[in-house]
This record gives structure tokens, sequence and C-alpha cells, in this order.
């Protein structure tokens, strides 16, 4: 026990020694978070506090590691996977120091946290299993490291992206790790409360400094080091406990940054058709500061849920096997009921949005289809009267109202040939308008005018005006018979 309370004392008052130091260093080399439209501060901020929780932390449990004592004699068969857990949570928080300091793109990110993952897989440790007592049990085989790495880079991600107030993340990871050294603990796994414990204190102390009104925020290299460490620390852990509580128990303590990031995924990819990386103003903490709450208050609420779920998770521990299921179930409902009241009202939207897409993407599809059987063509036509049939056979593919070719004669344009489609096809007010010159030989001699149909989607007539414009562009007009 002596222990555990010199371990977390003492990556507090560390972690209180160093943010300082930190703070200091980032302002001096203006290394801070400026002010944005998608940020809730209103100073430019130092951003890598992450380096006072990454050596707070590690400057206490690898010596304890190697220390003659409880979790010395606790490490057993779990040597190895601790010590590359270590390894790689240090990777992870170089290259998210990296990446405060130059902003690396979000796919080398994921590259470099597959890696760590993977590494967390070959020292041994990955989920195997997973079993409700004597209810059910299976074996994941040939899916254990897919699906481990899966499960640390999910925790890893939700940690980053829940960083978007002053003291959420660090509080979070806090409630987090004390549930997990709560685990650890009940189950004997000396070496793994260390870990947990050192930390709680380092974030314990980084957060009398990030709390509202935060003085540094922990950057990337904190929030990635935060969530690799208890997603790879919550799989070493599960190797000692049945597997469903090991996983069930981290997922509810998360569950808020889980939700989060997985709406958030769904809603860039398939709503807003974005890069999953790219940042927006949509999380649950923006939609709390919308419904007219403090930042503060916005963070103790996230805290609650946060504390209430965790704390159905620890029931978990000491339930009957029949209840583990239930306590579960009561705990995702719990959250599935908050993230539906706060994004209830926009469901509706949702499915529009859904709806609207489906259709967009199917059209697009077409339009491209018709373009590439007119490129083909065009490759082919040798003559003005085979490259206009071919133009005009794409223009009533892709509902244009009317195409014609211009050339330019004495300073002005004249009319050579026109195409419109069959009267009565599209309603009045649904067009829009396109003009193209088009360049030969390095003169633009030649100009196409084309009204495309919008069918009540902008985009697809943004596409088709696209597609045709590439056409012109790889096929202009070959010399004009005698006209």
């Amino acid at each position: 026990m002596k222990t555990y309370v010199t371990v977390y004392f003492g990556t507090v008052l560390l972690a209180m020694l160093l943010v300082p130091i930190v703070s200091r260093l980032a302002k001096r080399y203006r290394i801070v978070d400026a002010p944005g439209p998608r940020k809730v501060h209103q100073i430019p901020l130092p951003r890598i506090g992450g380096i006072a929780l990454a050596l707070s932390t590690l400057a206490l449990v690898v010596p304890m590691f190697f220390m003659v004592n409880g979790a010395d004699r606790s490490l057993g068969g779990t040597r190895t996977e601790l010590l590359v857990l270590l390894i790689a949570g240090t990777f992870i928080f170089i290259i998210g120091l990296i990446d405060d300091l130059h902003s690396l793109p979000g796919p080398i990110k994921l590259l470099c946290l597959v890696t760590a993952s993977l590494a967390i897989c070959v020292s041994g440790a990955s989920i195997r299993s997973v079993s409700v007592g004597d209810l059910f049990a299976f074996k994941t085989g040939w899916a254990a490291w897919p699906l481990t790495m899966f499960w640390i880079i999910t925790i890893t991600a939700c940690m980053n992206l829940v960083d978007g107030l002053d003291g959420l993340a660090a509080g979070i990871a806090a409630i987090v790790c004390g549930t997990i050294a709560l685990m650890a603990f009940l189950s004997g796994q000396a070496a793994m409360v260390v870990l947990m414990l050192a930390l709680l204190g380092s974030v314990t102390g980084f957060l009398f400094f990030n709390f509202y009104p935060a003085k540094i925020f922990m950057g990337d290299c904190g929030s990635m080091f935060l969530g690799f460490m208890i997603g790879g620390g919550s799989v070493v852990c599960q190797t000692k406990i049945p597997t469903f509580i090991g996983l069930a128990l981290p997922f509810l303590a998360l569950g808020v940054p889980i939700l989060d990031t997985g709406i958030a995924v769904i809603r860039r990819r398939l709503i807003e058709r974005r890069s999953i990386f790219a940042a927006d103003r949509n999380h649950l903490h923006h939609r709390l500061l919308e419904l007219g709450l403090h930042q503060r208050s916005v963070v103790i609420v996230i805290y609650a849920l946060t504390g209430i779920s965790a704390s159905i998770g620890v029931l978990m521990l000491t339930a009957r096997k029949g209840w583990l299921v239930g306590l579960f179930a009561i705990g995702l409902m719990l959250l599935l009921v908050t993230f539906g009241c706060l994004h209830g009202g926009r469901y509706y939207e949702i499915v529009m949005a859904l709806r609207r897409n489906r259709a967009i993407v199917h059209e697009a599809r077409i339009a491209t289809h018709d373009f590439e059987s007119a490129e083909t063509r065009m490759r082919d036509a040798t003559s003005f009267s085979a490259w206009w049939q071919t133009l005009c056979e794409m223009a009533g593919q892709m509902h244009f109202q009317s195409i014609g070719v211009w050339n330019r004669l004495d300073d002005h344009y004249v009319i050579i040939r026109a195409w419109s489609a069959p009267n009565g096809i599209f309603a009045a007010g649904k067009t829009m308008m396109l003009t193209l010159p088009v360049s030969k030989n390095g003169e633009a001699k030649w100009e196409v005018r084309a009204r495309i149909w919008v069918n009540g989607f902008l985009e697809l007539g943004g596409r088709q005006a696209m597609l045709l414009a590439r056409l012109m562009d790889e096929f202009p007009p070959p010399q004009e018979e005698n006209t």
C-alpha cells in the first residue's frame, strides 16, 4: 500500500513541478494553441502540457517496476507486455509531440498507432476470448490481433477527440485510470495498479493547471499518450480477469468519448462526406455549450456522466454472473439515452441527409459512367461531326437542357452547332448556365455553352459541369468541316 501511495502522490507533485516549466518553455518558443473558429479559448495557451504528463508518469513507473516490492513480484508473465506498453506509449507520445510542433497528417498518425498497437499484440497481450461466466464464451481466433488493435486505436482516438474543453480530457482520463486501477487491485495485479495510479497522479497534478480557466493544454502528445496507455493497459489487465468485465468496465468508463467519436465519424463520413480527421464543432461538449451551459458546468456534467457509467462498471466486479450483462446494458442505455436526448432533434435532419447523399452518390456514379463512355467515343472521333454527335449524346444522358459550340471570328463568337433537349422534359427555373472557353494549340478560339438541369441538387450540376470541362480539356473540337 505504501508503494501505491508513494506512486500516486509522487506523480502528483512531480506533475505540478513540471507543468510550469513546460509552460514557460512553450511560451518562450511560441508553441501555443491560438484561438480559432472551432476553439473556445480566447487567448493563446501552451499546447504541450503532455510532456509533463508523460515525464511524471514514466519517472516513477519505470523505477518502481524494477524495485524489489509487490509490484515487481506481480509482473510475472506480464513483464514483457508491460515493458512493451511503456515503450509503445513513449513512441506514441513522441508522435503526438511532433504533431503538436509540426502538424502531422491524420493517416501518418493512424499508421503510427497501428504500429504501436501491433507491438502490444506481438508482446503477448491480446483479446483472445470473450466470456460471460457460464452464459457464453467464444474464442476470437485469427481476429484477436485485429480486434485488439482496433480497441487500442479507438480508445486513443476517443481521448484525442474529446480534448475540446478545459480539463475535459484530463478529468475523464482520471476517472478511467482510477477505475482500471481498482479493477487491477481487486484482481491482484499490483504492477498495473502502479501504472494506473501513476497516470492518475500525473493527470491530477496537471488538472491544477488545466481545469477552467486553463493555463495550459495537454496537446496531442498528452491525449494520445493517455489514450494509448489506457487502451493498452486495459488489454493487459483483462488477461487476468473475466474478459467481458475487463473490456466492459473500461468501455463504460470511456462511454462518453467512445459514443461521441462514433457519432462524429458517422456524421463526417456518411452525412457530410468529409474526412474523419476533419475538425468541427459538433461534439457532445459543443452541444451542451449551445444549450447555454458554461464551460465549467459542461465539464462537470460530463464528469458526472462518466463517473456514473464507470460506477456501474465497477459494480460488475462484485456482481453475480447473471447480473453482468444486465449491469452493462443499464450503463450502455444511460449513455445512449443521454446522447439521444442531445442529438434527438437532429434525427430527421440525419435521415434526410442520408437520403440526399444516397441520391447524389447514385446519380454521380451514373454521370461518371456516361462521361467514361463519351471519353471512349471521343478518342475515335476523327471529324467534327463525330465529335459533335458524341457531345450531344453525353448531354442527353447527363440531363443537359441545351448545349452549343461557338467559334470566334473577328473578335466575336458565332454559333456553329446547337442541341436542345425535347420540350417538356425539364422544369423551368431548375437549370444552370455554363460557358467554357476551349483552347486548341494554345489558342482559345472555341466556346462551349451549356444549360444543365440541376435536378434539385446543385452539387450534381457542378459535377456534370466539371465532367464536361474535363472532356473539353482532353478532346477539344477538331477542325470544322465546311459549314
